[in-house]
């Protein structure tokens, strides 16, 4: 199963990134989603999850393993303390800052992959905003999910649950070692944070270059003058 597509290696191949626009203007595109996903073998996590209906028509025998918490909650919860951090805002000014905070800590094209999240064939709602409920937002994906995936082709999945019902899925021996546990929200929080800082500390060299070259020319004219 491996490459295995994941956020994080959007990244790694920004010659692909430009398709995200098309996927944005058009959720179905399947040469965008070839272009995107060529070369992998399996995806995890976004964007992939998103076009799980379409990868099932380029491959009728593909599998999908659907991921859950043990409730709604949980998962609003979680995201709103990672990668939906927007969602918690209060008011409309804490919105907007934390809104700012994402949109430098981040590359355009995950903004794009966001906003395509909010398309009607997708969630129908932006899970940046604080008025869309996020519990709700994962019910009905869930569910659709359920409804739109053959049983057979389907596992709903738990990580509490170890890797046993994962590999008697996907027909592969148990590994001898533990069931990894990574990006936790105490880690996805730590390097959200270093890049905050990083994009900022660029902002702020940035805007001394320009104020010491306006400042300069101010003097010049000045002297001239």
């Amino acid at each position: 199963f491996s490459p295995c597509h994941h956020m994080m290696v959007t990244s790694d191949h920004p010659e692909r990134n430009h398709h995200f626009k098309s996927l944005f203007e058009d959720v179905e595109n399947e040469e965008a989603i070839k272009a995107v996903f060529e070369g992998f073998k399996a995806t995890v996590d976004q964007p992939g999850n998103i076009f799980y209906a379409t990868f099932m028509k380029l491959n009728p025998s593909a599998k999908v393993i659907l991921t859950v918490r043990d409730s709604p909650e949980v998962w609003a919860n979680s995201t709103k303390d990672t990668v939906f951090g927007c969602n918690m805002a209060s008011n409309w000014f804490q919105w907007k800052i934390n809104k700012f905070l994402w949109d430098i800590s981040n590359p355009p094209h995950i903004a794009l992959i966001h906003m395509i999240m909010s398309d009607k064939k997708v969630h129908g709602v932006d899970p940046n905003n604080p008025k869309t409920d996020l519990a709700q937002m994962y019910t009905d994906w869930i569910n659709r999910v359920i409804e739109t995936v053959p049983a057979e082709k389907l596992l709903i999945f738990n990580v509490k649950e170890g890797w046993k019902p994962l590999c008697d899925f996907l027909g592969v021996p148990v590994p001898d070692k533990p069931f990894p546990r990574v990006n936790s929200s105490a880690s996805f929080k730590e390097k959200m944070t270093a890049r905050i800082k990083r994009q900022v500390g660029v902002l702020l060299m940035k805007f001394l270059l320009v104020l010491t070259i306006g400042v300069g020319a101010i003097a010049m004219l000045t002297y001239v003058a």
